[in-house]
């Protein structure tokens, strides 16, 4: 960047080494330009000084835009001090009024003095004082015991049956069980037993194999039985029983029945807890509370709901000695 000075002197020279001296510069670093050489005058009057224009190199220099000053940090305010926590003040109601007012709570090791209440005293009577011994203590009742009564079967009343209905039951049971073997694919004959009772139609299933007839635990046997008795009740006008039997298994079945339950009579009245049977239906049932009507010491009902009735041997309180 280019600048310039002016400077005077006496003469141009004289004007110029003013300019180089007010500078600082050589005469090889600037460029002169004479603007008035000047007059001397005569004996000094009407002399002009020499005037020059000096011209130099300036190296451009950016300017440096101010830094903006950091902004003073914000400082922290310094920290309160923390109050020490203030027990809760309790509400105490004085004698004069009945404003509640705020106290101070009590230290912890203060044990408040036992206020002395004055209570009006009874005025005694003129009965004497009876101690607690001479009071006359209740007897206390004994519990009565409920009996438990077995729910053995009543005997039932025997209906007879005519001669003419009978026969006609015999015809249907036997047509309707031999059609139901051959169904199931059993070779066997059906044979009339003598009557036992004046109702009952007793019927005797023989052949090869009687297995499959009995069924597990005899359930397919008494599902036969029950569905002739439904065949004979819906075709006659006379109620009659069917006893439907195989190999001499309903007298076995009762055997076996009777000795299980004396087993478990023995069993209850050792333990004195009440033992529950598995589910039977209305005939087995009826086999074991007539076994154990007589047994000492225990006592039998039947609980739930067909086909899941069972019969519960529990103990009984009133023993025969």
């Amino acid at each position: 960047m280019q600048k310039f000075l002016e400077a005077t002197g006496e003469n141009r020279d004289a004007a110029i080494e003013n300019a180089l001296r007010q500078l600082g510069l050589d005469r090889d670093d600037v460029s002169v330009e004479v603007l008035d050489n000047g007059k001397k005058g005569i004996f000094g009057i009407g002399a002009t000084p020499a005037r020059v224009r000096v011209t130099y190199e300036v190296p451009d220099v950016a300017e440096k835009k101010p830094e903006p000053k950091p902004a003073p940090k914000a400082e922290k305010p310094a920290p309160k001090p923390e109050k020490p926590a203030q027990k809760p003040q309790k509400l105490s109601i004085t004698d004069e009024d009945d404003t509640p007012r705020l106290v101070k709570a009590a230290p912890a090791d203060f044990v408040p003095e036992k206020l002395e209440v004055e209570r009006p005293r009874r005025e005694r009577s003129d009965r004497p004082h009876r101690e607690r011994g001479d009071r006359p203590r209740r007897e206390r009742r004994p519990r009565e015991e409920r009996p438990i009564t077995p729910s053995v079967p009543k005997e039932r009343e025997l209906i007879p049956v005519s001669e003419e209905c009978m026969k006609k039951a015999e015809e249907l049971a036997t047509s309707f069980i031999s059609g139901l073997m051959e169904k199931m694919g059993i070779e066997g004959q059906v044979t009339v037993l003598p009557q036992t009772e004046c109702d009952q139609l007793r019927l005797e299933l023989s052949g090869p194999d009687m297995g499959p007839i009995i069924g597990r635990r005899g359930d397919t046997l008494d599902a036969i039985q029950y569905l002739g008795s439904l065949v004979l009740n819906n075709a006659l006008d006379e109620h009659v029983r069917l006893s439907v039997d195989t190999e001499n298994y309903r007298e076995k079945r009762s055997e076996s029945l009777e000795r299980l339950a004396r087993k478990m009579a023995m069993k209850v009245v050792k333990s004195h807890r009440s033992m529950t049977l598995e589910p039977m239906n209305p005939y087995e049932r009826r086999i074991i509370h007539a076994a154990l009507q007589d047994f000492n010491g225990v006592t039998t009902y039947s609980t739930g709901t067909e086909p899941n009735r069972r019969v519960v041997i529990a103990p009984d309180g009133r023993q025969r000695h």
